[in-house]
């Protein structure tokens, strides 16, 4: 049986998995114990829900962020895979799971700053991107910084519009937004 620390580990795997499985909202305690095949009593020595459940959320999303800028050694690459992958459908799911975090976020401390580190590593890494590209003259922007926190947002909103039962936007079409947002930041800096 596995002791210490490899226990740890397969209830965050399973952690991950449920919320994978079900989103955060549906996400329980049983369910993660018994896909991890532990007591409930193992899992509170470990961890507290709250805790559990956003380290998960954020192991999901470290994963999300390596995948969206697959190619960070080229920025022009890595921001054409971002914008390229962006609305795919297999994205959905991770949608939905950044909505319910940042909801959850109001009043769980835990998803707070969870949900906070996520977001900063992500801006962190487009901005990356885009000043790796302002160095290699791949585009101009004045404030890469700016630039990713405004791409960001708008890919934020995209998303969230893609979600409403209630709107028209086409995955095409959010990623179209995306990309001539991104050609008004070069536009603007007189690219």
């Amino acid at each position: 049986m596995a002791k210490g620390p490899e226990r740890r580990k397969r209830i965050v795997e399973s952690a991950v998995e449920v919320i994978l499985e079900v989103g955060l909202r549906a996400a329980t305690t049983r369910a993660v114990t018994e896909k991890a095949g532990v007591g409930t009593g193992l899992l509170n020595h470990y961890f507290r829900w709250p805790e559990l459940r956003a380290l998960a959320w954020a192991q999901i999303f470290a994963a999300v962020a390596e995948d969206q800028f697959d190619s960070e050694d080229d920025p022009a690459a890595a921001l054409e895979h971002y914008f390229s992958t962006a609305f795919v459908p297999q994205a959905r799911r991770f949608w939905h799971l950044w909505l319910e975090a940042s909801e959850l976020a109001a009043s769980d401390d835990d998803m707070k700053a969870a949900f906070r580190a996520v977001s900063e590593r992500e801006w962190g890494i487009l901005e990356a991107v885009l000043a790796a590209g302002v160095v290699r003259e791949c585009w101009s922007l004045p404030d890469p910084q700016a630039t990713a926190l405004r791409l960001g947002a708008l890919y934020d909103g995209l998303a969230g519009r893609l979600l409403s039962p209630a709107d028209n936007l086409d995955a095409d079409l959010a990623e179209a937004h995306l990309r001539h947002a991104f050609a008004l930041e070069c536009s603007a800096s007189g690219a």
